[in-house]
């Protein structure tokens, strides 16, 4: 397995092993504008996602995706921030990640949460096959709904860069130390705020 290369500045360990897979997943924004994202690559990640734990099965997540050099991801591009606007659309792919709120039976109350563990693990097979996959919150969500035809009652959540670290890392926040906060503040045990 090929992984892609680590942050430079990866979380250091707090003494606890993980998969170097998960190990391993960084939110790079320097893309290789040349590495192409293969039709088979971008099925691969979309499974992984398809199958992640979702509430009462319901799975209400869908996707939308563009290979770099189609219609679908030139306009996935043409809805980005202007920070997101520098270094996204050297992407080989583009993914909008998208929810159905509600189905035959109601409202789903946790169809965001079905979507944050269908992206993590979208992000993991990423990794695995060698890619980065790179969430982005900056993109213009109405546009989406408006380019897309997305019915009213289906959310846009994400739109995710799919593609290949570059040799060089140009963009000067891949250079930026990686900010996680200690094990230690983030599990608790007996008390809130009490150290596990």
């Amino acid at each position: 397995m090929d992984l892609p290369p680590a942050h430079p500045h990866s979380a250091r360990s707090q003494g606890v092993e993980v998969h170097p897979v998960i190990a391993g997943r960084w939110s790079a924004r320097s893309l290789d504008p040349a590495a192409e994202v293969t039709r088979a690559e971008l099925l691969a990640v979309i499974e992984a996602a398809r199958v992640a734990a979702s509430w009462g099965g319901t799975f209400p997540v869908r996707f939308l995706a563009g290979l770099r050099g189609d219609t679908t991801h030139a306009a996935l591009a043409a809805l980005l921030t202007r920070g997101n606007l520098r270094w996204a659309p050297a992407a080989g792919a583009l993914v909008l990640c998208a929810v159905a709120t509600s189905n035959a039976k109601g409202d789903l109350p946790y169809a965001m949460f079905d979507a944050g563990l269908a992206t993590a693990q979208l992000s993991l097979q990423a990794v695995a096959q060698g890619l980065i996959a790179h969430p982005m919150s900056g993109f213009d969500r109405a546009g989406a709904r408006q380019a897309f035809d997305i019915p009213d009652s289906v959310e846009p959540v994400v739109l995710i860069a799919l593609g290949h670290l570059a040799a060089e890392r140009t963009n000067e926040r891949d250079l930026e130390p990686r900010r996680r906060p200690a094990l230690r503040e983030v599990l608790f045990g007996e008390a809130w705020g009490q150290e596990f």
